[in-house]
């Protein structure tokens, strides 16, 4: 598997796990409350990461909301090494679903991949620290 790609063994594409997502997962916001993802975490025999991105159609148009959902998988796809590491190091798997926030077509025309990205860094790196947490956690419990 290729180190910056995104394969289809990396997308969440079954109803279920979308509905368990939303039903089970926690969230977390963006450092600037534009994005949000919501999250579970699990003990896995596959360990890794799978993603799924939604925006509403209340966002607007379809051209612009299909380019920020591809600046939102491009920014996930280029830095998402850390966040597999630590799923597999762990043993975990985890299901994120990226949605928007305060993105919208009227109130952003332009869309640049430098904000996505340092939202979806942002993200990444709590979820990332919850992924650790979760173990420790645990730990202690069983102490």
């Amino acid at each position: 598997m290729k180190l910056f790609s995104l394969s289809k063994y990396e997308r969440i594409k079954e109803k279920k796990n979308i509905q368990l997502l939303i039903q089970d997962g926690s969230s977390v916001f963006s450092s600037k409350n534009s994005l949000k993802a919501i999250y579970l975490i699990q003990d896995s025999n596959e360990p890794g990461v799978k993603i799924a991105v939604g925006i509403s159609r209340k966002a607007g148009k379809a051209v612009w909301r299909n380019k920020l959902k591809r600046l939102i998988r491009n920014a996930y796809r280029l830095n998402k090494i850390p966040l597999v590491k630590s799923a597999q190091q762990y043993k975990k798997q985890v299901l994120i679903l990226f949605t928007s926030l305060s993105y919208n077509e009227q109130n952003s025309k332009k869309l640049h991949y430098w904000e996505i990205e340092t939202e979806v860094k942002s993200l990444l790196n709590k979820i990332e620290k919850r992924i650790s947490g979760s173990v420790k956690e645990n730990q202690h419990k069983l102490k």
